[in-house]
């Protein structure tokens, strides 16, 4: 009764179906059952039974099987033919057979074909494994039933599995099955050329290009573009290179296929080669602009910037109403640092296209950037104003307000950044803002709320960081020290927060956590020039440990040599090893990079105690015109009295 149960499923095509739906793991068991259950049934049953089987099999399989059809070109414009080629390797997905291959299928099922009971048993078993996607299965069992059956459908079937399973040798001898059977097929080509390119033998898919290209009834931009698209999924950018070269050697010459040429070229870096290709396109149609734009990419990318720039705009006069390739030209300007003239281009595209809020707003940064502030908040209300980039364009008009020292304005444009790319900056900078505006208490709570709500711990760092200056700035050093401490608490071995607990902790007089601080920085990260330098001048101007901090001051020098920030310490370590000389080289040298009011201090000392009195005076008095307040500089004045 269990046998008779099984064989009425098998007779019920309905009940097959249900195989669709079945799990991937009752699939397999249903495998191994068909196929052991055909095995012993090809010796009972009659072939008749076979055939109404395989029917129902087949069918159902169709759609689950892969195979491989032939991209169909369409036509397009000439600067989409011409647009970069992938140059990478491709899978073959499965899809459909064509229209012509199913076509082929249908002529050639007029042909009457016998079946004997190993060759039903290798189909079935083929289409029941790839059903369950064994596709190895599939083309074992293919590959037995194309020996044996006088059938081209079959063995193209094969050939399809093969390339989808990309076993390529596998493939090509099912494709001369295909073409011993059904030398005529019009899908031949297609594949020969594919299997060739996969096996990395250009060579060999080069006449199979040639026979698609005679057969096609398009256009030379069709033409192109099928190469075009079998060459970028099939082929290496080498083989893709190889197989132009050979096609442009025909006396009838297709300029698209010459740009394609020219495309994989430059890929390769033969610039000059891709060069003079472009060169033939021109003399065959000197009106293609698009040419000349390829042209000046590839300039581009040999560093002639100059030259580059020069062909577009010699295509923009042609052609001043085509604002891609405005945009084009403007994008390579920035690249140049050109930006007086990028933004006179950008001026032009946003009066043509006023609501595009990409060149908006890349006019308004070149506004920022060329210190046009006033032009620049005229574009970024605009922007505010057409609804598009409003949470960058509120944000840039807060750094501008900010800039100018109108800070309540500039927390009220911040306080409206509330989602994109910007909006921790400018939560960031409200708390900051608020310390200036007197508000010092509610700009902390406000950091720490968006410590708090950040997961992202460099995110986080950035709070913590801008909640020390506030509490520096507000001389609340041992509040800093705890901040800091609490903040390691989270993460101990974090340098930045290592790094500025150790200048802290040297304000409260800490120096043995200023030192381990700092000096567990420099273990993690000994090219750390400024944690050498901070531990350094820490020694120099706190301990009588000049030697030592003088080598940790020179190797900051030698990483980063003209900092202002380290030639102060080199002199200032000099004049306390009592070399007066070194001491006014390194600090005239620093004071002539930067006129801090600190660096000052030390150069005016030195000076001083050189009998250079006037002088130092001199010098004193330029760093009180930029600080007055400076703690260093005030406290060097109150001790010299140099009135």
């Amino acid at each position: 009764m269990r046998y008779i149960h099984y064989q009425s499923i098998l007779l019920n095509s309905d009940m097959l179906k249900i195989n669709l739906i079945f799990t991937h793991n009752i699939r397999h068991l249903v495998l191994n059952f068909m196929t052991t259950f055909l095995k012993i049934s090809t010796q009972i049953f009659k072939p008749s039974f076979f055939l109404i089987l395989l029917s129902t099999v087949l069918v159902s399989a169709c759609d689950t099987m892969p195979a491989v059809s032939d991209d169909t070109g369409k036509k397009v414009k000439l600067e989409e033919q011409i647009a970069e080629p992938a140059g990478q390797e491709a899978k073959v997905t499965p899809q459909g057979v064509t229209e012509e291959s199913a076509g082929n299928e249908e002529k050639a099922s007029k042909t009457q074909v016998q079946l004997d009971e190993n060759s039903l048993y290798y189909l079935l078993a083929a289409e029941f494994a790839g059903n369950v996607g064994d596709v190895d299965a599939s083309l074992k069992y293919y590959r037995e039933a194309a020996k044996s059956i006088e059938d081209s459908r079959i063995a193209a079937r094969t050939a399809y599995i093969a390339l989808y399973g990309e076993d390529y040798d596998e493939a090509l001898s099912a494709l001369n099955r295909w073409r011993e059977l059904e030398p005529d097929s019009t899908d031949l080509p297609g594949m020969y050329a594919t299997v060739y390119l996969k096996l990395g033998q250009p060579e060999k898919a080069v006449p199979y290009v040639e026979v698609i290209l005679s057969d096609s009834h398009g256009t030379s931009v069709d033409e192109a573009m099928a190469v075009k698209q079998l060459l970028a999924k099939e082929a290496s950018t080498e083989d893709a290179y190889f197989v132009l070269q050979k096609l442009n050697e025909r006396e009838d010459k297709n300029r698209h296929l010459l740009v394609l040429q020219s495309r994989y070229a430059a890929q390769l870096k033969q610039y000059d080669e891709a060069m003079d290709l472009l060169d033939q396109v021109l003399e065959m149609d000197p009106s293609l602009y698009e040419v000349l734009i390829i042209k000046s990419r590839i300039l581009t990318a040999q560093g002639k910037h100059e030259e580059a720039a020069a062909i577009l705009k010699q295509v923009l006069d042609e052609l001043p109403d085509n604002n891609a390739l405005r945009l084009q030209y403007a994008r390579m300007l920035i690249e140049q640092r050109k930006i007086s003239a990028a933004t006179e281009q950008y001026s032009i595209l946003y009066e043509k296209l006023p609501d595009d809020e990409e060149v908006s707003l890349s006019l308004a940064l070149l506004y920022i950037e060329t210190q046009k502030l006033e032009e620049a908040v005229e574009v970024l209300e605009h922007l505010v104003e057409i609804d598009k980039k409003v949470p960058v364009a509120n944000y840039y008009l807060g750094r501008i307000s900010q800039n100018q020292g109108d800070d309540k304005r500039a927390v009220a444009y911040y306080l409206r950044v509330n989602s994109g790319e910007y909006s921790f900056d400018a939560q960031l900078r409200i708390g900051i803002l608020l310390a200036i505006l007197g508000k010092p208490d509610e700009g902390l709570a406000k950091l720490e709320r968006l410590a708090e709500v950040h997961s992202d711990w460099t995110l986080r760092v950035k709070s913590y960081l801008a909640q020390g200056e506030i509490l520096r700035d507000q001389k609340r050093y041992k509040e800093g020290v705890e901040m800091y401490t609490r903040a390691l608490q989270q993460k101990h071995d974090d340098t930045n927060l290592l790094y500025a607990r150790g200048l802290m902790a040297e304000k409260v007089d800490r120096l043995d956590m200023a030192e381990a601080d700092l000096l567990t920085v420099i273990s993690k990260e000994p090219d750390n020039a400024n944690a050498l330098n901070a531990l350094g001048y820490t020694l120099a101007d706190r301990t009588a440990r000049y030697k030592e901090a003088q080598g940790y001051i020179k190797r900051a020098a030698a990483l980063v040599p003209d900092d202002p920030a380290i030639l102060d310490s080199l002199g200032w370590v000099s004049y306390r090893l009592g070399e007066m000389d070194e001491a006014i080289k390194w600090l005239s040298k620093a004071f002539e990079k930067l006129e801090d009011a600190e660096i000052a201090a030390h150069y005016g000392e030195v000076l001083w105690h050189n009998n250079q009195k006037d002088k130092a005076r001199e010098i004193w008095n330029k760093g009180k015109a930029q600080n007055a307040t400076n703690p260093v500089l005030v406290e060097t004045l109150n001790r010299l009295k140099p009135q």
